[in-house]
């Protein structure tokens, strides 16, 4: 893949060492998440979202090959392949290119053209086709009239030639490149719809209106509408242009007497061969750019929406969907379903206490409640007020209407394959909930066709909007890593195909049901588990409950190696560089990219294990002796008391090392709660180690990054707030 790095770095504006490098990344099978994430020449100028556009062009250029090994073999057996041909389609990116040199040699064999040469007018073509004076053209055609029982008659000889010289005309490769581009720049549509009161077509039935006016947008309506056979969209030229283009490329001689016949078959060759073709192509490019345009726009949206969700919320959904029963749900806004009830023949005539839905809103402390808006509405909300009579709070009541255009997520094979002991009331009322919170993590799963997410949507396939809400999960769940005791359940709800596939998932949770995860090292012991898969997930899979300070991190194995280095540079052990992370930066990365990789990923990856902190202090691990400590070097402890003396630390010794008051930062300490708590991590160096007495003396000072910040005391703050209220 790598004859392919400077076409990608002139398309998406890299420098071309990144595009050798993710065209190596694509052949090896890695992640475009783990690209972006831990190979730090690309991480610096990519993330997944930029990279995923050019996996999919290398895999466009993977379902190539075959097409290209086809005319390679044509060509070499036909003896017309040269070097630079074959250096032309190797490095080739264009199908439309390779067609138009596959073509010539594999020609139908049934076409007009084909069955003409077989009746031995080769030559005649070819002489008309050398446009010279010599002869008139009935003297070219002559020998021909007779010679096969169709060639009855001169017009019969010309009609022939005619479709040979029509045929060659079209499979010329130059000329099919000249007119494609001709009809990009110049083409025009012809709409003719089906519905004359069609209100999104109107614009364009009975004009002709040039490509290039013709927003993205309404392109994209445009072809939805032909696929949907609700329009004929037809993309042509004007015909008087297009055939003294192609005039201009193949007269040479308007003087000689083949020229009407040179002529007519250029006409022939258009609107027979020639514009089909063509009209074929083009809309597949602007289909092409008009898509990549518009996914660009709702992933950048979609996105935007996914960073700023906070906290989980949850709500509460009821309705009455079939005039007996009262349905009640709970849920959050991810889609996960807390609970469910169904109250049996409820009288219509007056509304009534459900105890379900009362239940409910206390438990759950919903934000707002959803009505399924049906002819029932009024009734389920007069059921909602006269149960949340004597409730302090009450949530927003909301009705909720589905999407014109959308299906029913009742209907969907997700409903009916996870909600299966739902009874069908529930089912409808938890549809209607999904769909006012669109759950973004269960789209794919559902089928985007049943949302209705952004403005642009109908202009892409439910498939390719249902792939770009999974690139976005899956790249946000991985950011966040993923805690090796939950990792099936997260597994199961990313798609991380094809790096990591579905049978590697299950071996991945079966080896975790047998025997938890210690390091990211063990995934290296599940069946099938290959280099390639390895990589693309060891890096965010985090085992909180580790010895090894990094495997509690989201940094990827592949750097354990340089993490060492940079402790043993800033004298620092991983367990203090995971808990103050911005240390890192004060390490001299002489490379200039790993140096932005530092500040964009790496400090990152290990602020993540500061979540994981407790966990794997509450590992129960072997006690240092007295003597296996080392005096001069840093070492991380929790704080589990603190003295108006000082503070004692477990740094994992057999006893707790203390650190003095005048020990505990660079600056003047008044009292010790002014720089800690107790419970807090912290990095200490080890002054003095006594054995007989069993003492260890502990400073927080000269750390550097890593020394403490010191608050104001309570007297101070209170001298403080006296000298402005005596201003």
């Amino acid at each position: 893949m790598k004859e392919y790095s400077k076409h990608i770095s002139d398309t998406w504006n890299i420098s071309e060492p990144v595009a050798r490098e993710l065209c190596e990344c694509y052949e090896k099978g890695y992640s475009p998440y783990y690209c972006a994430d831990y190979r730090p020449l690309i991480a610096v100028e990519l993330d997944a979202a930029g990279i995923w556009p050019i996996y999919d062009f290398l895999r466009k250029m993977a379902d190539l090959s075959p097409k290209k090994k086809r005319l390679l073999n044509a060509l070499k057996k036909s003896g017309k392949l040269t070097g630079d041909l074959e250096k032309r389609i190797v490095h080739g990116t264009n199908s439309f290119e390779l067609d138009d040199m596959l073509l010539p040699e594999r020609l139908n064999p049934r076409s007009k053209g084909q069955l003409a040469l077989k009746k031995g007018l080769a030559e005649c073509a070819d002489a008309v086709l050398a446009q010279q004076d010599a002869a008139t053209l009935d003297d070219i055609i002559a020998p021909y009239v007779g010679r096969d029982p169709s060639l009855a008659t001169p017009d019969d000889v010309i009609e022939n030639v005619k479709d040979i010289i029509a045929e060659r005309f079209a499979y010329d490769e130059t000329a099919r490149t000249m007119v494609r581009e001709f009809m990009y720049d110049d083409g025009f549509f012809d709409v003719v719809t089906k519905s004359k009161t069609s209100d999104t077509l109107s614009r364009f039935v009975g004009k002709s209106v040039p490509v290039k006016e013709v927003s993205k947008e309404e392109l994209l309506m445009l072809l939805s509408a032909e696929d949907k056979k609700l329009a004929r969209v037809k993309l042509t030229v004007q015909l008087f242009r297009i055939t003294e283009l192609l005039k201009h490329h193949f007269v040479v001689n308007p003087d000689s007497p083949g020229f009407p016949l040179i002529s007519e078959a250029i006409d022939d060759g258009w609107v027979r061969l020639l514009q089909p073709i063509a009209e074929r192509d083009i809309k597949e490019r602007l289909r092409d750019e008009a898509e990549g345009w518009a996914i660009g726009v709702i992933l950048r949206d979609l996105q935007k929406r996914l960073s700023v969700e906070g906290e989980e919320k949850s709500c509460v959904a009821c309705g009455i969907p079939d005039k007996k029963n009262f349905a009640v749900i709970a849920c959050n806004d991810k889609g996960r379903l807390y609970g469910a009830a169904l109250e049996k023949k409820i009288p219509l005539d007056k509304p009534v206490v459900s105890e379900r839905l009362r239940q409910f809103v206390l438990r759950y402390r919903p934000e707002r409640i959803l009505v399924a808006d049906n002819e029932n509405v009024a009734l389920a909300e007069a059921i909602i007020t006269k149960s949340l009579e004597g409730i302090t709070v009450h949530p927003e009541t909301v009705r909720v209407t589905r999407a014109q255009g959308t299906p029913d997520i009742a209907l969907s094979a997700w409903m009916k394959s996870e909600c299966a002991d739902l009874e069908e009331p529930m089912q409808h009322v938890f549809a209607a909930a999904l769909a006012y919170v669109h759950p973004l993590r269960l789209l794919p799963k559902i089928g985007a066709e049943y949302f209705s997410l952004h403005p642009l949507q109908s202009c892409v396939t439910p498939a390719r909007l249902s792939e770009c809400v999974d690139r976005i999960v899956t790249g946000m769940s991985l950011a966040r890593g993923l805690p090796s005791h939950e990792l099936g359940e997260t597994l199961a709800a990313i798609n991380l195909e094809p790096f990591v596939g579905e049978a590697l998932k299950k071996e991945i949770i079966l080896r975790g049901q047998k025997e938890p995860f210690t390091s990211k090292d063990d995934l290296l012991k599940v069946p099938t588990m290959s280099e390639s898969s390895f990589r693309s997930l060891a890096g965010y899979v985090i085992v909180p409950t580790a010895d090894f300070a990094l495997d509690r991190t989201t940094v990827h194995p592949d750097h354990f190696s340089w993490i060492a280095e940079i402790c043993g540079q800033l004298q620092l052990p991983p367990e203090a560089l995971v808990n103050d992370s911005e240390a890192v930066r004060s390490y001299p990365e002489p490379d200039f990219a790993k140096k932005l990789f530092i500040e964009k990923k790496l400090i990152g990856q290990l602020g993540v294990g500061q979540r994981f902190g407790a966990a794997a202090f509450a590992k129960p691990k072997r006690k240092c002796k007295l003597t296996e400590l080392e005096e001069g070097s840093v070492a991380s402890g929790r704080v589990t008391n603190i003295t108006p003396f000082g503070v004692f630390v477990n740094i994992n010794a057999v006893c707790d090392g203390l650190i003095h008051i005048s020990q505990l930062a660079d600056t003047y300490v008044e009292s010790a709660d002014q720089v800690v708590n107790v419970g807090d991590v912290v990095n200490v160096r080890i002054l003095k180690v006594d054995v007989k007495k069993r003492r260890i003396s502990l400073s927080m000072k000269g750390l550097g990054h890593q020394g403490p910040k010191v608050s104001p005391s309570k007297r101070q703050l209170t001298d403080l707030a006296s000298h402005f209220e005596n201003r």
